[in-house]
């Protein structure tokens, strides 16, 4: 291992060939992302097997993992399209609250628009509000004989038209929820739209 320490440009094409089979297709800014976290991660090996710098090589370590967050989450937002059925989408809101990230995005086709927001984080921040949330989405699918339950894209949905507002609420693995929501359409409506939505690989790029 020494050795290989010793030739750092090479370390770190290594890891730089790693996280990018296993993040899959990246564009040009983002393999950069990759690049710089990789030199971190070796950077941080090298000062603890090297110059034995502990305080050093956690600075480099955790800009390396910072590093690979923003990647990660770069790489969920490119998931949203631009345009879908005709739907065309607006600016992206993406927002951090004690570790919850909410990414939101309205779509517009012929006077009518939908909003689509998606709530992750890792289980601690998601915790109760998540369970909290589910909880009550099931309750109101028992209760609410405008509420029910459905799969698409072999996900559990929850599709509801309550106060002239259609929704849908798809569970996602990680235990955060993926909601879209209209005021013009009902949830029949919404269906058909998020057939063709990349709820599988967002649920997949999302998941812990």
């Amino acid at each position: 291992m020494k050795n290989v320490m010793r030739k750092p440009n090479l370390l770190a094409g290594l890891v730089t060939v790693t996280l990018l089979s296993t993040l899959g297709a990246v564009n040009v800014a983002q393999a950069n992302v990759v690049d710089e976290a990789a030199s971190a991660c070796v950077e941080s090996a090298r000062l603890i097997t090297e110059d034995d710098d502990l305080d050093a090589a956690i600075e480099e370590a955790t800009w390396c993992l910072t590093s690979l967050k923003q990647l990660k989450e770069e790489m969920t937002l490119s998931l949203l399209p631009d345009e879908l059925d005709g739907f065309q989408g607006g600016d992206i809101e993406n927002q951090n609250v004690l570790g919850m990230v909410t990414v939101s995005r309205v779509y517009t086709r012929d006077g009518e628009s939908l909003t689509v927001s998606m709530l992750t984080g890792g289980a601690g921040a998601l915790g109760g509000l998540g369970q909290l949330a589910q909880l009550s989405q099931m309750f109101g699918a028992e209760t609410s004989g405008s509420s029910k339950k459905l799969r698409i894209q072999r996900r559990t949905v929850l599709a509801s038209d309550e106060g002239g507002t259609g929704s849908l609420n798809v569970e996602l693995k990680n235990g955060g929820t993926l909601q879209v929501e209209s005021q013009d359409l009902d949830s029949d409506e919404l269906v058909e739209f998020m057939r063709e939505f990349p709820i599988a690989e967002i649920d997949d790029a999302t998941a812990q």
